[in-house]
């Protein structure tokens, strides 16, 4: 099989084992984007992805044990799962606890991580505003804010926090 006439391998970032298997997955496609309709180049191009420790288990495969670029990613994946990265559930949000003493603006910073691990629309903005309001301690001017005038949108609880961070480190 030889590559199309203008195809020029990408610069990978090389799989390493102690990165996410899933997120190399995606780089990779990402940058064969352009061949992606074409199974056997990805499958061939694959290997100068990896790492000497994921070179290693490519070169262990039996020969013609694969297919396909489908087959060969569930293959990859399932190897290298347990350096995948599991998205967070929103109930997270709802462990956290803005603990005595703690600065707001360095409590919202731990919340906006944990935030930021969910998986993309797996709840309202809503049902991200809540956990945080809760969180707060009853005396808490900014939780008194929120339940006073009701905030359901992320911009406006993101520009509230601020304000009230503000006054904090004044």
């Amino acid at each position: 099989m030889r590559p199309p006439k203008k195809f020029t391998p990408p610069k990978f970032m090389s799989y390493n084992r102690k990165s996410n298997a899933l997120t190399h997955i995606s780089h990779y496609r990402q940058m064969m984007s352009l061949w992606s309709r074409d199974e056997v180049l990805m499958c061939k191009v694959f290997p100068s992805s990896l790492g000497e420790t994921g070179l290693r288990r490519f070169d262990r495969l039996p020969a013609g044990s694969i297919y396909d670029w489908k087959q060969l990613s569930e293959e990859f994946l399932a190897r290298f799962v347990s350096n995948t990265k599991i998205p967070k559930e929103p109930d997270t949000l709802f462990g956290l606890q803005n603990e005595q003493e703690e600065m707001l603006r360095s409590y919202a910073r731990r919340y906006w991580e944990e935030y930021n691990n969910l998986d993309e629309n797996v709840c309202s903005e809503q049902m991200v505003v809540m956990p945080f309001k809760h969180s707060l301690c009853p005396e808490s001017k900014l939780r008194q804010s929120l339940s006073n005038c009701l905030t359901t949108a992320l911009k406006d609880l993101s520009a509230r926090i601020e304000q009230y961070a503000c006054l904090e480190d004044d």
